[in-house]
């Protein structure tokens, strides 16, 4: 009974440690600043082609308004969802973006083929 014991509770130190690591690796995070364009997700996914540049601003911006996900993508074709820090929705602050040439700046996450970045700030591309 002795040897169970000593067994779980090994085993939830090295889950308590593995949780910290995780956490103290996203807190030491630096932010990146990309250049780019936000852009609604569910247009780029539907019809990639014509979702991007000043010709669907307009229906990007309504887009996110209405709440569909938002994304960002780089000139070398990387796309990204932002995510607002601590859950924070992100669409209101980025609606008027959407379209335009851009830099948004934020901690960038990665799992498995998936990418997003976390907004700290966005402002016109320079």
């Amino acid at each position: 009974m002795k040897r169970i014991l000593i067994l779980v509770a090994g085993a939830m130190l090295a889950t308590t440690a593995v949780a910290i690591a995780d956490e103290t690796k996203k807190e030491e995070a630096t932010p990146v600043t990309l250049t780019g364009e936000v852009l609604d997700l569910y247009c780029y996914m539907g019809h990639p082609s014509t979702a991007v540049g000043a010709e669907h601003m307009k229906c990007a911006q309504a887009c996110i308004k209405k709440g569909m996900p938002v994304g960002f993508v780089t000139a070398d074709g990387t796309v990204y969802l932002i995510v607002g820090k601590d859950h924070d929705p992100v669409n209101a602050t980025l609606a008027e973006w959407a379209g335009k040439k851009s830099a948004i700046t934020g901690v960038v996450m990665e799992n498995k083929s998936m990418k997003a970045i976390e907004l700290v700030s966005i402002a016109e591309a320079k």
